[in-house]
């Protein structure tokens, strides 16, 4: 639990600075994405998600960043994606899902830009949203029981399983050539809509940390709503068209 009040922004642009002391110029880009950006983030949980570019990223550079985790850790940047511009090239087609998401909903905070003019492989994308599907279809039971019977696990559970199955279904979204909505109801009502998913269990899945900490969670109602959009999602993917158009 963070405490309040906080700045996600301020603590981003602190983060970025911190960087830049380290590395100087070999840091190439910095962007803000995620809830930040969306208008999602919570005061109390939410991280801070932040994508950091060098020129070179090597065992000096990461040496060097060491000095800013500290205040990394104050900033909520838990997790920083940390990119060399070369591992960016390289990964387009390997994790177009991440980027694509990032591309639609992000905020300069440093240097160039690398998202705005990203393509997207329509082929990758889809085989990585059906891989995402298909690994929540197989982890989906196994975490539930691993979790759920554990005090707060159920919501840990459902909050981990959103995330992926959000990010597939913003995905899908892309690929039916509809804009990808900032926030999770809007994604819901979008899928029921276009892939017939139940409306009311996804935003049920999607917007369990709206709920306060002490609000009963109903686990196994949540895992069969989490089961019966995950079917009609990987439905979704298999028959969606993936060729090449516009991106």
């Amino acid at each position: 639990m963070w405490p309040r009040p906080f700045d996600a922004r301020r603590a981003a642009q602190r983060a970025v600075a911190a960087a830049r002391r380290a590395v100087g110029e070999k840091l190439r880009g910095a962007t803000l994405y995620g809830s930040a950006v969306t208008g999602e983030f919570h005061p109390t949980h939410s991280d801070v998600n932040i994508v950091l570019v060098f020129s070179a990223l090597g065992a000096a550079e990461l040496a060097s960043l060491g000095k800013a985790h500290a205040e990394w850790t104050q900033c909520r940047v838990v997790r920083p994606l940390l990119l060399s511009e070369q591992t960016l090239r390289g990964s387009l087609d390997t994790f177009p899902l991440e980027y694509l998401l990032i591309r639609e909903w992000r905020e300069t905070l440093h240097g160039q830009d690398f998202f705005a003019p990203m393509e997207i492989d329509r082929g990758a994308l889809r085989l990585e949203v059906e891989r995402v599907l298909r690994a929540q279809e197989l982890d989906l039971g196994l975490s539930y029981v691993a979790l759920a019977g554990t005090r707060g696990g159920a919501r840990r559970w459902a909050a981990q399983a959103s995330n992926a199955i959000a990010a597939s279904a913003s995905g899908l979204v892309f690929l039916a050539g509809e804009p990808i909505p900032a926030r999770r109801r809007e994604l819901a009502a979008r899928c029921a809509a276009r892939f017939g998913v139940d409306g009311a269990a996804f935003t049920r899945l999607l917007t369990l940390r709206e709920k306060s900490p002490k609000e009963r969670v109903e686990a196994e109602v949540l895992l069969d709503s989490a089961l019966k959009v995950l079917n009609r999602l990987l439905d979704a993917a298999e028959r969606i068209d993936a060729s090449p158009s516009q991106s």
